[in-house]
Formats: C-alpha cells, sequence, structure tokens
C-alpha cells in the first residue's frame, strides 16, 4: 500500500479549490496517509482522491513510500541492522 505526504504547498487549479481537497492537504502536510485515509478524513470519493493525488503528483509535490511487508525479519527492524552486521561479522571470524 503506498502513502503520499504533501512536501510544498502548491497553487491548485479551479476545480481542487474545495474544502474536502484543503483538508487532503491539511492532513498530508503533517504525515504520510493512504488513500483510504485521505477519503475517510476529505469525504471524497476514491476515484477523485486518486485524481487529486496524481495532479499533486505531477507537480512534484508529494513524497510517496510503500508500506508492505518487508522482504525479511531483520528488514522490519531496520533500527537493529548494527546486530545483524554484529552476527554476520562473528560468523565470518570463525
Amino acid at each position: 500500500m503506498k502513502e503520499y505526504r504533501l512536501l510544498a504547498w502548491p497553487e491548485l487549479p479551479a476545480e481542487y479549490r474545495r474544502t474536502a481537497h484543503r483538508r487532503a492537504l491539511s492532513e498530508m502536510s503533517q504525515r504520510f496517509m493512504s488513500l483510504a485515509k485521505l477519503v475517510e478524513v476529505s469525504g471524497l470519493k476514491k476515484s477523485e482522491i486518486r485524481a487529486f493525488v496524481e495532479m499533486l503528483d505531477g507537480r512534484a509535490v508529494i513524497a510517496e513510500r510503500d508500506t508492505t511487508a518487508p522482504d525479511s525479519f531483520f528488514d522490519s527492524i531496520s533500527p537493529l541492522g548494527w546486530l545483524r552486521r554484529a552476527m554476520n561479522s562473528n560468523h565470518e571470524r570463525r
């Protein structure tokens, strides 16, 4: 699942100058949001949010991240990457 965050506040075309779109922008300016969450907070239809996000992406004002499951357990605890490196280096020394 992809999530989106606003990098810069854009100048909106007339069709996106509604309160619902501004609400979505406000939420995206504070945190990464999925399409489902944007639909929930804005009250817009999924197709409207998708078109809005595509427009923002075309203007390069959003960041995107993929929140799918990591490849391994060690990837899911990436702050502990030092532990994996330590275990590998100990194995190589033997």
